[in-house]
């Protein structure tokens, strides 16, 4: 399948770890194509999938940007311009997780800072990295808009209310852009991955859980970022002709309540735990 990418190239915000590494990696193994990603903390991770793209022979930059700083993500998208020359492709993935100390707590405990660093500083630092990278794409009469959401939109999990209505929130920005954008030639889309094994998870979650949360999945496996990756790609493409305001789940049909339970009961045996060796 010709994904249309040779000269190509595509921003992923965000492309240090987890869904936006596998992504840019994917998209760097595309004939032609030239890779932009943002980095917020990891650097060396940035710049490690920067030199993995090049080792095999593609062309791919890293830069810093931060979604709280819209001086930063100006200087961002001018570094990749300059670099490049233009910007086809928007992979919206970053996001800044803010203080993690209220995560979990009940939804009426749950403080206006964390929904102001969660909803706040994300959707509008989304919205201007997209503003600035619109007018190219209209310039050229082509683009692809691919934005980063989770199946924590549809069925949530306690605590997760900020993020949630984050994550839900790309729904609206993605159909306007729909709207506003696609007799340009540019077309929007919004992914929903499922709990999927990046590497926060695996550092966070023993063998023995991943073991039992694999149980929420049909397939039997958790969802994988390479997984999402290859939907990122083709929604990114020229192979994409005309997939347009769609929700598109990764998921393997997972169940969310499901992973929840299992969450749950995962922490109530660590809680016991902790209470009798001490």
């Amino acid at each position: 399948m010709d994904t249309g990418l040779n000269g190509k190239t595509i921003l992923i915000t965000g492309g240090s770890m987890g869904i936006g590494k596998a992504s840019a990696l994917a998209f760097g193994h595309e004939t032609g194509s030239r890779v932009a990603v943002t980095y917020f903390k990891n650097e060396v991770s940035a710049k490690e999938a920067v030199a993995s793209i090049e080792r095999d022979g593609g062309t791919a930059f890293a830069t810093y940007m931060s979604l709280a700083d819209h001086a930063s993500i100006e200087k961002a998208v001018e570094a990749i311009a300059r670099r490049f020359g233009s910007i086809d492709v928007l992979v919206n993935n970053a996001i800044q997780w803010g203080s993690g100390e209220n995560r979990s707590k009940a939804f009426e405990e749950m403080s206006m800072k964390q929904w102001q660093e969660t909803v706040g500083i994300n959707l509008f630092g989304t919205v201007k990295v997209t503003q600035l990278v619109v007018p190219f794409m209209r310039k050229q009469k082509w683009g692809r808009i691919v934005n980063i959401s989770s199946d924590i939109g549809y069925d949530s999990l306690k605590g997760s209310g900020p993020y949630g209505s984050l994550k839900t929130a790309l729904f609206g920005l993605t159909s306007n852009l729909v709207e506003e954008l696609s007799a340009d030639g540019i077309l929007s889309n919004v992914v929903l991955p499922s709990w999927t094994l990046v590497e926060r998870h695996m550092a966070n979650f023993p063998e023995e859980f991943r073991r039992e949360a694999a149980k929420a999945f049909p397939t039997r496996r958790i969802t994988t970022a390479q997984d999402v990756a290859s939907l990122i790609v083709y929604l990114g493409s020229a192979a994409n002709g005309h997939i347009n305001g769609e929700h598109i789940r990764v998921t393997g049909k997972s169940s969310q309540p499901l992973l929840n339970m299992l969450m749950s009961e995962y922490r109530a045996k660590q809680a016991e735990r902790a209470i009798t060796a001490s």
